[in-house]
């Protein structure tokens, strides 16, 4: 489903009016389009990962957090891939069949707003739940809550 969409939405969802009106086209990231002019230069999601540009103030303040907890809905239709929401990718070799773990994507390798760091400092946390996108029950949030910001 999603290579389909990539093929009809094609340049399109990084058309900088697209980006601009389309809050749902900033969260689209094309594995087969990581270095696209427009991609590179209208995707929001490209500036936050740093793929674009590098920006000292959003790495400082990324490395002022003091801890990070990352949850996986284990049924997640929303996110893709899903592993994409504890910073997996798309293999850019294989990308509609292969996912990278978060050690191997190149956000992480070239630490391009401090994700590597944040790791190497133990600040980041993994969680999941079984079910769909930020279903988890209120238990689950709150017990997380307790265990990581007490």
């Amino acid at each position: 489903a999603c290579q389909a969409l990539a093929e009809v939405l094609g340049d399109l969802a990084y058309a900088k009016i697209v980006q601009d009106i389309l809050f749902q086209a900033d969260y689209y990231r094309d594995p087969v389009r990581l270095n696209d002019t427009n991609y590179l230069a209208n995707s929001q999601l490209a500036r936050w990962n740093g793929e674009s540009s590098t920006n000292s103030t959003w790495i400082a303040n990324w490395q002022k957090t003091n801890q990070f907890v990352w949850v996986e809905g284990t049924k997640d239709t929303e996110v893709w891939p899903r592993e994409g929401e504890q910073w997996g990718s798309a293999d850019p070799a294989d990308p509609w069949h292969a996912v990278l773990p978060m050690n191997k994507t190149a956000w992480y390798e070239t630490d391009s707003f401090g994700l590597r760091t944040a790791d190497a400092a133990g600040k980041n946390n993994y969680e999941s739940f079984d079910g769909n996108h930020i279903q988890f029950t209120d238990a689950e949030l709150y017990a997380w809550l307790d265990k990581y910001f007490q």
